[in-house]
């Protein structure tokens, strides 16, 4: 039998999750990956997302290639099954100076995830197991501009004192454009 199995029968149904939490015991080294993704994802799923995110191109050459008060925005949204499986999208867009957007300067990054129990506790921080299947970044105005992102990686962590919200790292392949941001329940 399984360690797993005996476990839950020595401590019952209701009481095998937290009893391994409270021990310390990392539910990653002790549980399938299917019971992982179930005892974090039900708390998780729904719709999440960020509020727009907006950076000034200001610098002579933005605005050589912009115009005047044109603007970055990048917004956030992850869509999380109860069986833990997600949709990540990435928007980022450039708002030209009377609020417009530049469709070939448009990008969405796409990514397919799979997330799991916490694997780290800090405080009030819970940083759960991801794991990216599929990334891809298109450009909606160029039908065949559509690349793989092998090697991004997502990181996902969730507050106890702050359910409503969640945080994203994305770390892109390349470095450039990695960032973290919060997220609220929709």
């Amino acid at each position: 039998m399984s360690r797993v199995r005996l476990v839950l029968i020595a401590l019952g149904m209701a009481f095998a999750v937290p009893a391994l939490s409270v021990a310390n015991v990392p539910l990653a080294t002790t549980l399938s990956d299917e019971a992982m993704s179930a005892t974090a994802a039900p708390t998780l799923a729904g719709t999440w997302k960020s509020a727009p995110e907006e950076t000034p191109l200001s610098t002579a050459f933005d605005e050589s290639v912009w115009g005047k008060n044109a603007k970055s925005v990048r917004t956030v949204e992850m869509m999380i099954k109860p069986t833990g499986e997600a949709t990540l999208i990435i928007t980022r867009k450039i708002l030209d100076g009377r609020g417009r957007a530049i469709t070939a300067a448009t990008s969405i990054e796409q990514a397919e995830l799979s997330i799991g129990a916490i694997e780290r506790r800090a405080d009030v921080r819970a940083d759960h197991a991801v794991t990216v299947k599929h990334a891809e970044r298109r450009y909606p105005d160029d039908p065949g501009g559509t690349w793989a992102l092998d090697g991004l990686r997502v990181m996902v962590s969730t507050f106890s004192d702050d359910p409503a919200s969640i945080e994203v790292r994305v770390d892109t392949p390349e470095g450039r454009g990695s960032f973290w941001e919060k997220l609220r329940r929709r």
